[in-house]
């Protein structure tokens, strides 16, 4: 691998520093655009096109206005849904970083004790033999005998045949 493929944690935290921006961003987008839609919608009252709104030009201001305010709106509530899947995103890439950091000092937590309680080992003293001594062979431990099984479970399906008397068959006959 070439040290433009190597791992930088760095890249992952700006990556998520971006997304929490585009976050931001789309949803004053979305807010902007809808603004503009509303203004749009709310200029129809002055255009020639009389059939399509029948409210009054004098009114176009007025419309224009409400038509901002409500496409503001509108555009603030679809930008704040799309802007959450972005942040979802951003703190995905924090947390698997925080995991990342956790478990990299975990691991060396492990591995610095095993290390610093290695020890050199020391030599045991020399001990003279004792004098050979006739030992009695201890008695073996007690076998237990195996645990009783429990009775086996009723089979969950019955034979085809009708089983046992007294319960219902398993589907009505069929005539071919």
């Amino acid at each position: 691998m070439g040290s433009a493929a190597a791992y930088d944690p760095r890249v992952i935290e700006r990556f998520a520093e971006q997304l929490l921006a585009k976050a931001d961003s789309v949803r004053v987008g979305c807010a902007v655009a809808g603004g503009i839609l509303g203004v749009l919608f709310g200029a129809v009252p002055m255009t020639g096109l009389k059939w399509v709104w029948t409210i009054p030009g004098s009114f176009g201001i007025a419309t224009m206005l409400i038509g901002a305010l409500v496409g503001v709106l509108v555009g603030w509530v679809i930008g704040e849904g799309r802007a959450f899947r972005y942040r979802v995103q951003a703190q995905m890439a924090f947390f698997q970083l925080e995991i990342e950091r956790k478990v990299e000092a975990s691991l060396e937590a492990a591995l610095r004790p095993a290390a610093v309680a290695a020890p050199a080992p020391v030599p045991a003293p020399a001990v003279a033999p004792a004098p050979a001594t006739v030992q009695a062979v201890p008695d073996p431990p007690p076998v237990h005998a195996p645990a009783e099984l429990p009775p086996p479970l009723p089979a969950l399906l019955r034979p085809p045949d009708g089983g046992e008397p007294g319960l219902p068959p398993l589907s009505p006959p069929v005539a071919l």
